[in-house]
């Protein structure tokens, strides 16, 4: 089982999504992630790990509607 937990710069979670099959994709640096309404940019990937999960704790750039993102 894995655990996405994406953070703010703040150290605030704002999402957290459970995946039990580990069928989602791991994130990687500079991917830009949509969830519901909100769009980031991924900062960091950490990985964590409890007793009963891997934990991926994301460090993500909210981008606002009107910002341009450029990636290579």
């Amino acid at each position: 089982m894995r655990v996405f937990r994406f953070i703010d710069f703040l150290g605030c979670v704002i999402h957290t999504i459970n995946d039990p099959e580990d069928r989602l994709p791991i994130p990687h640096i500079g991917q830009i992630i949509t969830i519901g309404i909100s769009r980031m940019s991924v900062r960091s990937v950490l990985l964590e790990r409890d007793s009963t999960a891997r934990v991926y704790s994301i460090l993500v750039r909210e981008i606002s509607a009107n910002e341009q993102v450029f990636t290579n």
